[in-house]
């Protein structure tokens, strides 16, 4: 893996818990545009942090969805956006 790419990662994941400041999310969202592997890995991160938020939210986990909603998470899931 490149420098780049390990810190564009550890961005990703460091936005989980703060709020990145001006420079790490112009830096972050230039490498994003140019590198279509870190660009996967920050949708499937999103996605994951969605789902848990998702599951926090609901009791005992269990997710109630709309078609809709069902239909957006499975084209995500499948990179059908």
């Amino acid at each position: 893996m490149k420098h780049a790419c390990r810190h564009a990662t550890r961005l990703a994941t460091d936005s989980i818990d703060r709020k990145l400041s001006l420079w790490e999310r112009f830096r972050f969202h230039l490498h994003l545009a140019i590198c279509r592997n870190c660009r996967n890995c920050d949708h499937t991160l999103r996605l994951i942090r969605r789902t848990t938020e998702l599951m926090r939210e609901t009791q005992y986990g269990q997710i109630k969805l709309t078609d809709s909603q069902r239909e957006r998470l499975h084209a995500a899931i499948n990179g059908n956006n």
